[in-house]
């Protein structure tokens, strides 16, 4: 069977014309990726704006830290001083300021038991947080304030303060302070933990 010379014709020119996007389409060998020189300001650049975001970063994650803890010990005193009411009966509460701190409870609490961890859930790493108790007197047992069946402090001026380890006179100390005889209590920060 012999093709039409039109058919053949027509086959013929539309296989010799290029297409009009060829050279739009085509590769060029000037742009095939970034040069050496290139590579490496980005590098710099890189490096120079880590190096200046990084101090605030980590001071930003130390005062997270701090935070957590210091929330954490608030709550184990209000709590306590709020168990003491409930039950009509003292509650004792002391810190342990080993690491991780701890803080226990006696009489053992309905709701959380005896000892609990003040690392925020296991969120904060050992040796990142250093835990210091301030009693205006020797109690028995150290570190420990008693909250009477009114939810009374057994003394004033009970402060906890909570620090990054690594440096712990820095501003970003937090700490929660008992401190009327009816057992007002509030957070402070800075110089107010001294």
């Amino acid at each position: 069977m012999k093709t039409p010379p039109i058919l053949l014709k027509l086959l013929h020119n539309s296989a010799a014309k290029p297409s009009p996007n060829f050279n739009k389409t085509a590769s060029r060998k000037d742009d095939g990726g970034f040069t050496l020189l290139e590579v490496l300001v980005i590098a710099l650049l890189i490096g120079i704006f880590s190096s200046i975001a990084a101090p605030s970063w980590l001071g930003f994650i130390n005062r997270q830290r701090v935070r957590t803890v210091n929330d954490r010990v608030f709550q184990s005193l209000r709590l306590a001083q709020s168990e003491a009411r409930r039950t009509k009966s003292t509650v004792t509460v002391t810190f342990n300021p080993t690491d991780p701190p701890t803080v226990t409870f006696t009489p053992p609490l309905a709701t959380g038991g005896s000892t609990q961890t003040l690392d925020g859930g296991g969120e904060i790493k050992p040796g990142t947080i250093a835990l210091t108790v301030n009693t205006p007197a020797p109690t028995t047992p150290p570190n420990s304030i008693v909250f009477d069946y009114q939810g009374n402090p057994s003394t004033t001026g009970f402060v906890v303060t909570v620090a990054p380890a690594n440096a712990p006179n820095s501003s970003a100390r937090q700490c929660a302070r008992v401190e009327t005889l009816i057992g007002g209590m509030r957070t402070a920060e800075g110089t107010e933990c001294n």
